[in-house]
Formats: C-alpha cells, sequence, structure tokens
C-alpha cells in the first residue's frame, strides 16, 4: 500500500503561503478543564457560576457538545490564580472535576476564512514539533488554539514559513487588561 504524507504545510505542494491579517497571542492563563462525569453540565454551571459570583473573568471558553454531554474548558488570567484556588478551596466537589493546567497561553490566528488548510497546517506543525495542543476554538474569524505558554513564541516561528502576514506585522499581546471589581 502506497505511502500518502501529509500536504498540509508541505511547501513543495502549496502554490503560496496561508493568508492571514494577524496573529494574536494571550497573556499568561490558567486552562480549567471539565472533567467528563455523568452530571457533566451541573459541572459546567456551577464551575462558571463560582467563576462569576467571586468576579474571575473568562477570557476564553470552549464547549463541546454531544450525547447528552457538554465538555468544557475555560481560561482565566493567570494572575487570578490565587482567587482561583481559594474558590476550588471551598467546595472540595467542584475540586474533584475540574483539572488546571498552568501556564497555558491562546495563539490566535485571523480571519481564517473557514479554511481548512490553515487548520490542518497548524495542526501538522504541532504535532511534527510535539507541541502540545489543549484547547481550540473558532470564532466567525478567528482560530484560536492553547498551549503551554513558553513555546508561543516558538509556535510562531514554526509557522511563518507557512503563513503570509502583512508586512511589519508581528504577533502581539494584549496591553490593556480589564478587571471586574
Amino acid at each position: 500500500m502506497p505511502h500518502h504524507e501529509n500536504t498540509f504545510c508541505d511547501k513543495s505542494r502549496m502554490a503560496d503561503k496561508i493568508r492571514v491579517d494577524g496573529i494574536k497571542l494571550s497573556l499568561e492563563l490558567i486552562q480549567i478543564n471539565i472533567l467528563a462525569h455523568q452530571d457533566n453540565q451541573r459541572s459546567n454551571k456551577d464551575v462558571l457560576r463560582s467563576l462569576a459570583e467571586n468576579r474571575i473573568n473568562c477570557p476564553l471558553i470552549f464547549y463541546s457538545a454531544g450525547a447528552h454531554r457538554i465538555q468544557g474548558a475555560y481560561c482565566v488570567l493567570a494572575e487570578e490564580a490565587d482567587r482561583l484556588n481559594r474558590v476550588l478551596d471551598v467546595d472540595p466537589d467542584l475540586k474533584k472535576i475540574v483539572e488546571i493546567l498552568s501556564p497555558v497561553g491562546a495563539l490566535s490566528l485571523f480571519p481564517h476564512k473557514f479554511s481548512l488548510t490553515l487548520l490542518g497546517c497548524l495542526m501538522n506543525v504541532f504535532g511534527k514539533a510535539g507541541l502540545p495542543i489543549y484547547g481550540m476554538a473558532a470564532s466567525l474569524s478567528a482560530l484560536t488554539l492553547t498551549t503551554d505558554y513558553e513555546v508561543l513564541d516558538h509556535a510562531i516561528e514554526l509557522l511563518r514559513p507557512h503563513i503570509s502576514l502583512p508586512a511589519n506585522h508581528s504577533p502581539f499581546r494584549p496591553q490593556l487588561r480589564i478587571k471586574a471589581i
């Protein structure tokens, strides 16, 4: 049986680089994964309620739904670690249903223009480099994934040969932070 190479991000088979208008990198985040169990919808509600009651903002939320189950993951700023730990320490049952990944960072490419090639390229580049992908989401314009915070810059360098950015563009990190009081 012939071996078929993965053609995503294979420059010899791609006429042009994948055009994106920008790359945004997050500040350092903590990812809270809801562990699968029978009453998963209640768990997602409990985590979101606890975060809201304690005024902990979630700049990134992932949901996956199917077969009577909703799986959730929430990202909060790393500076909220103490508050998050206090929330989890107060509710041991809540603490049992979450997995904390830290530090993570989000990488967003925009616009994705519903490009399966861009998605495949991301998966291929991260896979070949052994970089983890902890979550992935798409909005109308951006394709976002979370990975280890310390590899964000390295991931950008690995993607550069495969994507075309506007002249003088460099990935940006947010400078303005909005905090609930």
